[in-house]
């Protein structure tokens, strides 16, 4: 294996070993900055939950969002509530319609994991990139194409 991907496994196994710390810590960073989202910390999960309503141009978009260094690939699964937003190829949704915020390893920091707090902002860039893609069928943000 090489060391990169081993010291990046390290990281994961880090989070895992003290999920309770690392966890907590990345709820308290959230709530400092967000006051519209709500984190729960599941101990029989071993996941941060949220939920919170963003309003963009005066309409309301209910997120749900788990983060949890337990999660295949990787730790956030980031959702829109909405039962129009269908599976597309070019519109940055995996197939179980959480968000594509990020690529998963160009976009990750060596050594590091993406922060949720980090993230958070971007939920609003990708609603953004959506209303657009509807209007002119084109995704016209910095995206690495899926294919």
């Amino acid at each position: 294996m090489k060391p990169i991907i081993v010291m990046e496994v390290g990281i994961k196994k880090e989070h895992q070993n003290n999920w309770h710390i690392f966890l907590s810590f990345q709820k308290f960073l959230v709530e400092q900055h967000f006051d519209w989202l709500r984190l729960n910390l599941s101990t029989n999960d071993k996941s941060l939950f949220g939920r919170g309503q963003l309003i963009i141009n005066g309409k309301k978009y209910t997120i749900l969002l788990s983060y949890s260094p337990f999660n295949n690939f990787r730790y956030d699964r980031i959702f829109i509530e909405n039962k129009s937003i269908k599976y597309h190829r070019d519109i940055h949704l995996y197939s179980d319609l959480s968000l594509c915020l990020y690529h998963p390893i160009i976009d990750q920091p060596l050594f590091q994991k993406i922060s949720l707090v980090k993230m958070i902002p971007w939920i609003s860039e990708w609603i953004i990139f959506y209303k657009h893609w509807e209007k002119y069928g084109v995704w016209l943000g910095k995206e690495i194409k899926h294919y």
